[in-house]
C-alpha cells in the first residue's frame, strides 16, 4: 500500500486579501475611504445640529442640516458604488 504524497493545502485567503491582523481587506481607494469616514463624521454633526434646530424651533437650521445630510448620504453612496466597481482583485476559492 503506497500512500499518496501529501501536499500542503492551499490557503483559502491570499496574503493580499488579508491584513497582518487577519482582517479581510477590501478593494478601495484612499479617496473613497476618506469620503466614507468624513461623511460619517459630518452625518453625526448634522444630526446634532438638526436636533438643536428642532428643539429651539429654528427651522431654517433644521432644514439646512437636513439638506447637508442628504448631500453627504449621496456622497457616501457614490463612494460605495465606486468601491464596488473596482473589482475584487486576486481571489482564491479554497
Amino acid at each position: 500500500m503506497s500512500e499518496e504524497p501529501r501536499f500542503p493545502r492551499e490557503p483559502s485567503v491570499t496574503p493580499e486579501q488579508q491584513s497582518p491582523k487577519g482582517i479581510p481587506r477590501v478593494p478601495a481607494t484612499p479617496r473613497d475611504v476618506i469620503h466614507i469616514l468624513l461623511g460619517a463624521f459630518v452625518l453625526v454633526l448634522c444630526f446634532g445640529v438638526a436636533l438643536t434646530g428642532a428643539l429651539t424651533r429654528v427651522w431654517w437650521v433644521f432644514a439646512a442640516a437636513a439638506v447637508v445630510a442628504v448631500i453627504v448620504i449621496a456622497d457616501i453612496a457614490l463612494a460605495l458604488h465606486r468601491q464596488q466597481r473596482l473589482g475584487g482583485g486576486p481571489r482564491s476559492c479554497g
